[in-house]
């Protein structure tokens, strides 16, 4: 049974895949590559929702839909420019999917049944690290039914907005500090939500409100990585998150109800460029994009990560969608 679609690049982005793949789950807890799911050009990103999947082609800067078939298969039922260029995360909240566009700094708003773009909202601004040469939109997520919260990783910004009726309005900032480079979001115990800092190291933590609390460099972090993915346990004890060049995970505590992390430790990643990663009750799965592998681990009761058994060969993989 199909346990996972892989997001991954094809030759348009310099990778070796040729759509979207699936990884089915072994007794152990590790993984087995099943086949490819379906064509499709870069599909970097992935999103679910009821029998659809949704993936943003980056070299493309479309938005394709898929509906599952047969077994592992993807059957293609709609496409959509994404909004801006290299669309890099996608998501649906309700009846209406947003992109995030790295190139401009873009969000994509597009509407379903059918598939269609209808607004475009640009980012503006720059920071100090030579990734940081313009606007560059991440990741979106969701406070609540109508609070949308945006990352700009070139911008050093997190962006509010309001979605209302499949409108999305711009309602306010907060300014991050400089050379942060906001990727990825996490929401944690108690209602915080914790931001991914590619660039900075470290995840800082804000609390409902959007009141900063603190931030907390990630263990093991060398000068040169970027930081990709946070994950969190099923007990909400502990964070993970990727380190992409020392290509190693490091471990966070987290106490006091989700407002405090701490570092634990840091232990391989078991391949090259660990792009995503995802936990599954105590396994961990990580997405490695330039040694094309996935590496399976079991968790310990410490939050450290042990490998299973040698990582599977896949191709280009960048991402990991649980279905």
């Amino acid at each position: 049974m199909v346990a996972y679609f892989v997001g991954a690049y094809s030759a348009d982005m310099g990778g070796t895949a040729t759509g979207i793949a699936a990884l089915g789950r072994l007794d152990d807890g590790s993984l087995e590559y099943l086949g490819l799911a379906a064509v499709s050009d870069s599909p970097a990103y992935l999103a679910s929702h009821g029998d659809r999947v949704y993936a943003v082609e980056e070299a493309a800067g479309t938005v394709r839909e898929f509906t599952r078939g047969d077994g592992f298969a993807l059957d293609a039922t709609g496409e959509s420019p994404a909004g801006g260029a290299a669309p890099c995360h996608v998501a649906r909240y309700g009846d209406t999917v947003i992109t995030s566009c790295y190139v401009d700094g873009h969000l994509g708003v597009l509407s379903t049944d059918p598939l269609g773009l209808d607004a475009v909202l640009e980012g503006q601004g720059s920071g100090p690290h030579p990734a940081q040469d313009g606007s560059h939109a991440h990741a979106t997520v969701a406070l609540d039914d109508s609070s949308i919260v945006s990352a700009d990783l070139g911008a050093d910004r997190l962006y509010l907005h309001a979605l209302v009726d499949g409108v999305l309005t711009r309602t306010g900032e907060i300014e991050l500090p400089a050379g942060t480079g906001p990727r990825d979001f996490l929401r944690g115990p108690g209602g915080y939500l914790y931001v991914l800092g590619e660039l900075s190291l470290e995840v800082l933590v804000f609390d409902d409100e959007l009141t900063f609390v603190g931030r907390t460099p990630l263990p093991g972090a060398r000068p040169g990585d970027h930081a990709a993915a946070l994950t969190l346990s099923a007990a909400g004890d502990f964070v993970w998150a990727g380190l992409r060049g020392s290509n190693r995970i490091a471990v966070l505590g987290v106490s006091h109800g989700g407002r405090a992390l701490s570092a634990v430790t840091s232990v391989s990643a078991e391949g090259d460029w660990p792009r995503h990663h995802v936990v599954d009750g105590d396994v961990m799965h990580v997405a490695h994009e330039r040694s094309n592998t996935v590496a399976s681990f079991r968790l310990g009761d410490d939050g450290i990560p042990t490998l299973i058994e040698p990582p599977i060969e896949v191709p280009s993989p960048i991402f990991l969608l649980a279905v």
